[in-house]
């Protein structure tokens, strides 16, 4: 009779255990699959970031070396013009 209890108590932890077992097994799926999602989504922001700062980076060697470059930016950014030519300004469209 004792051994009929605790067998069947052995059981009930078992199976509770087993049970508990199974439900931190999928919430540790979901918390997977969450991951990889973010890490993708994470992936893709850090190439167009690299992508920008490549660009930044090729305007920047641009303004510097090259004066053709420089002066079409002083142009265009700034409003500036060659020494005798005369330069109008719009107002921007709203």
């Amino acid at each position: 009779m004792k051994n009929r209890i605790f067998t069947g108590i052995i059981a009930c932890i078992a199976i509770s255990a087993a049970i508990w077992l199974l439900i931190s097994y999928k919430d540790a799926l979901d918390e997977l699959s969450f991951r990889e999602s973010n890490k993708a989504v994470l992936e893709k922001d850090i190439y167009e970031f690299r992508k920008e700062a490549n660009n930044n980076r090729n305007y920047l060697d641009n303004l510097r070396k090259n004066p053709d470059f420089q002066d079409a930016t002083a142009r265009k950014e700034l409003g500036y013009g060659a020494k005798g030519e005369r330069v109008y300004r719009f107002p921007a469209e709203q």
